[in-house]
């Protein structure tokens, strides 16, 4: 043998040596989780500055042009700069977090010191706060990238995604329908692979919703575990702030870093020992069905002839839980109760708007264009028939004496006791229903003249009973892809409810779900670009 095949020979080896012990994975873009893009950028196989700029050109091609759909308020015109800054702190320092480089889209009530926050009003276009919301106060410490804000419906009133300042946003799996409200632009931004994960807000089911109508995972937490300081609010007892995510690895990442003790927001004070020490992707095992004790509440699921293709794909669902080791108990005994009747009266809380309007533009420094909600009615800028339904907020009686409040607050009170009974008496781990079951109405049928939403199409039968369990209870709700309606390709979400504070056990669940049932698909309107790839050595 010459010597310089002898070389050749120690190279050939060297290299297939190499290569068994490090594989290269290459994820596309909307498959990767957050623990798959740190990898790459603990690799160099991919920088921050990079990433950013994937979602920009998809922003670009899709959001601006192509299907328009609208979801993007404002874009952060630092997310570049930022995100290179990231990229020198990580190879000088290490990352900060999780998070970091990684890009966010928060829903456009969340202020941020940098960009407008307006709740979709024309009357806060370019209002910048004096200060960040306490969570994104938090996700930019731990090194996340707000890559740009989205569309909502007008002051988070409303389930068909429109607002007087961005318009109507789209649903990227069906142009023609609602994309499910009122955090309808993160929802159709994180589909669409606008970016990593989004943040959104509900008093009703405004995380729940536009996560199902998009396929995504949605979280709404514990009343108490993440602060809503900072947001532009709707109620003070009923409103909360969750992610968004294509997977239950990225919204399990991102809800620790949203959550926490606030002062400013003094139910947190209830999230004291309540959150994992190691986090909450601590809990995602893949074997976490096993041994669960799960009930299925059948007294949510409808019965009507255009229940049933949704029903189907639930069904589906249902069976995955029990092949993946779960013990259902199906259905949970509730008696001669009329959850439609019992969830009516748990569902409002009326006299609370203006009260907390009121508070939180008083947070928003001097220069804030309206200081009460009567100055936003008074500017006549609202959007639609929203103008009068504030209008009436201003006449309802204070909480302190409002009668109908009290009523809600007592009802709420029985309702969550019911509700952790069924927890205790059958040893549940978590219940489950669809989060809606009727077909999704279009746009024309919900807000057919510039978001004045028909009563019709905007109230929680027709929408889903399921709803309002999380809401009504103040517990965790998670929604989860159940798969897609063939008729009109639209999204089926199945909803797991926990016990209070216990997010942990219901992610390992919902984790373990999605790892034997797994239904992420990408929009056929929005296919991958050039070069969308992660990769990294295994």
């Amino acid at each position: 043998m010459t010597y310089s095949r002898f070389i050749s020979s120690i190279l050939l080896s060297i290299i297939l040596i190499a290569s068994a012990v490090a594989e290269r994975v290459r994820i596309p873009l909307h498959e990767a989780t957050i623990f798959d893009i740190q990898k790459a950028f603990d690799q160099g196989t991919l920088t921050s500055e990079e990433l950013v700029g994937m979602y920009l050109k998809r922003i670009e091609k899709y959001d601006q042009q192509g299907p328009a759909l609208n979801s993007i308020l404002t874009l952060n015109e630092e997310a570049i700069t930022e995100a290179r800054k990231l990229d020198i702190e990580r190879s000088k320092t290490g990352p900060r977090s999780l998070l970091h480089g990684i890009p966010i889209i928060p829903k456009d009530n969340f202020d941020t010191a940098d960009m407008p926050t307006t709740g979709g009003f024309k009357g806060l276009k370019d209002s910048i706060p004096v200060r960040d919301a306490f969570t994104i106060r938090r996700l930019r410490e731990s090194g996340a990238i707000i890559l740009a804000k989205s569309n909502l419906d007008e002051f988070n009133s409303g389930s068909s995604g429109t607002s007087g300042l961005g318009g109507q946003v789209l649903n990227p799996y069906n142009l023609s329908k609602v994309p499910g409200g009122s955090s309808a632009g993160s929802g159709a931004a994180i589909a669409a692979v606008f970016g990593q994960v989004g943040l959104g807000t509900e008093t009703g089911s405004s995380i729940r919703n536009p996560s199902t109508k998009n396929n995504l995972v949605g979280i709404a937490s514990t009343n108490g575990l993440v602060s809503r300081a900072g947001i532009v609010p709707s109620s003070i007892i009923l409103d909360r702030a969750g992610p968004m995510a294509r997977s239950v690895t990225d919204a399990a990442i991102v809800l620790q870093y949203m959550a926490g003790m606030d002062a400013a927001d003094l139910t947190t004070i209830a999230s004291v020992g309540k959150m994992p020490i190691n986090g909450y992707h601590s809990f995602l095992d893949v074997d976490a069905l096993k041994g669960s004790r799960i009930g299925v509440l059948r007294a949510n699921f409808g019965s009507d002839p255009e229940d049933a293709e949704a029903l189907s794909q639930i069904d589906k669902a249902i069976d995955s839980l029990a092949e993946g080791g779960a013990t259902l108990l199906d259905p949970i005994p509730v008696g001669s109760i009329d959850m439609f009747e019992m969830l009516r009266t748990v569902s409002g809380s009326s006299g609370e708007r203006a009260e907390a309007m009121n508070h939180y533009l008083a947070g928003r420094g001097p220069d804030v264009p309206v200081k009460t909600m009567q100055e936003i009615v008074g500017s006549g800028l609202a959007l639609g028939k929203l103008q009068e339904r504030l209008d009436e907020s201003l006449r309802e009686a204070p909480m302190y004496r409002n009668p109908d409040y009290a009523n809600f607050v007592r009802n709420r009170e029985a309702f969550k006791k019911l509700v952790i009974s069924w927890f205790k008496n059958y040893e549940l781990d978590a219940i489950i229903y669809p989060y809606q079951t009727k077909p999704v109405y279009t746009i024309e049928q919900a807000a057919p003249n510039q978001g004045e939403t028909r009563s019709e199409f905007n109230n929680y039968d027709v929408m889903g009973r399921g709803t309002r369990m999380s809401t009504a209870t103040g517990f965790p709700g998670i929604t989860v892809p159940a798969g897609f309606t063939a008729s009109d390709g639209m999204p089926v979400g199945l909803e797991f409810l926990g016990r209070p504070f216990d997010e942990g056990k219901l992610i390992g669940i919902c984790f373990a779900y999605e790892q034997g049932f797994s239904m992420r698909k990408l929009p056929s309107i929005t296919p991958p670009l050039e070069a969308e790839w992660i990769e990294f050595d295994k």
